[in-house]
């Protein structure tokens, strides 16, 4: 059996997916992002507009798809005149083939000379409202509440993706390492290091030191958790946050609103690509903007502005000009000292 004949000849159908604000520009590309972030999807969508004839789809998560059953790869394209070769999770289980173009999908970042990398993170809320314009939840507020709700997986906000079916995700993925997840799932937004990490987990947890250290660095670097530096004291413990803020949802009874609206506006921040930090008192600070942010989803504005006339001293040292406040519906702005403190409804800010 010819496994790259069956492959030339059963490419993917195209999905007819809703547009996302990332799509490949470059003839050779690799697509990162976090598991189902949708990059399939957008590589799927872009085949569509070649010959059938002219391209070649193989994803190494298909069982059936071994290294050693395509050996004779680069000779296949050559005699099929195949332009555009599209490789799936990969991870170097064959030489990169020659041709036109290659497209290339993997969890994490691949520096491959000659590759242009494309960063595809879970939905932020301006996709989530364009996936939903025409769901009953018209008002901006109750798209909201149901992006809050559901998560940032395109998938779940198609209303396609129940808890259960996110725990079994994430169990597929994790395996022997799901309760990991589920052990540090309570920890979303708290500061934290990788030894005070590991001591917590290890009463309920039997493994090693170094796997727990390995599986924490492969869920960081795959994506599926953040971890955020202290700006102002480098060496201090991080701040952990995920890659989908519902995530915690999924995994443990325990609510915290106020840890969840921070992962929120966290997982909005990082598709800028921009540095990110926390400081003492400020829940995000982006040097590169000279901009720091708090979370604070309920509070009247004049005790906001009171936080912020207290913050002066630290905003100076830290270089912050700006203080965006981000609300659920509070709006106005302050100036003190030549500083400025916006308040800003999360909906506004994210749509900007």
């Amino acid at each position: 059996m010819d496994i790259l004949e069956i492959l030339y000849d059963n490419p993917p159908k195209p999905r007819g997916i809703l547009p996302r604000k990332y799509e490949i520009t470059h003839k050779k590309t690799v697509i990162y992002g976090p598991r189902f972030s949708g990059k399939s999807s957008i590589i799927i969508d872009y085949l569509s507009k070649f010959p059938r004839k002219e391209l070649l789809y193989i994803d190494f998560s298909d069982m059936r798809v071994e290294a050693d059953t395509i050996k004779q790869l680069q000779s296949f394209i050559d005699k099929n005149g195949i332009k555009i070769v599209v490789l799936e999770h990969f991870n170097f289980q064959c030489p990169i083939p020659k041709a036109e173009e290659a497209i290339l999908s993997s969890v994490k970042k691949l520096d491959i000379e000659g590759f242009e990398n494309l960063f595809v993170p879970l939905l932020d809320f301006e996709e989530f409202v364009s996936f939903n314009f025409d769901k009953k939840h018209q008002n901006i507020e109750g798209i909201f509440a149901l992006f809050e709700k559901n998560g940032a997986y395109p998938q779940a906000a198609l209303g396609g993706m129940e808890t259960k079916q996110i725990q079994m995700m994430l169990q597929i993925y994790a395996q022997n390492s799901f309760y990991i997840l589920k052990n540090i799932a309570p920890l979303q937004a708290q500061t934290l290091s990788i030894h005070k990490l590991y001591q917590l987990l290890k009463p309920n947890i039997k493994l090693s030191k170094d796997t727990i250290y390995a599986k924490i660095a492969q869920f960081e670097n795959e994506h599926l958790i953040y971890f955020v530096s202290r700006f102002d004291k480098l060496g201090a413990d991080k701040k952990l946050y995920f890659a989908d803020f519902a995530l915690k949802n999924a995994l443990v009874f325990e609510k915290d609103f106020i840890s969840k609206f921070q992962n929120i506006i966290f997982c909005e921040l990082i598709k800028k690509e921009e540095e990110i930090f926390y400081a003492n008192a400020l829940d995000f600070y982006l040097p590169s903007r000279s901009l720091a942010v708090l979370c604070i989803p309920f509070l009247q504005p004049e005790l906001i502005n009171r936080r912020f006339k207290k913050l002066s001293k630290e905003l100076k040292t830290l270089g912050a000009a700006n203080l965006q406040v981000i609300t659920l519906g509070s709006e106005g702005k302050y100036k003190d000292d030549g500083l400025t403190c916006e308040l800003v409804p999360f909906w506004e800010w994210a749509m900007r």
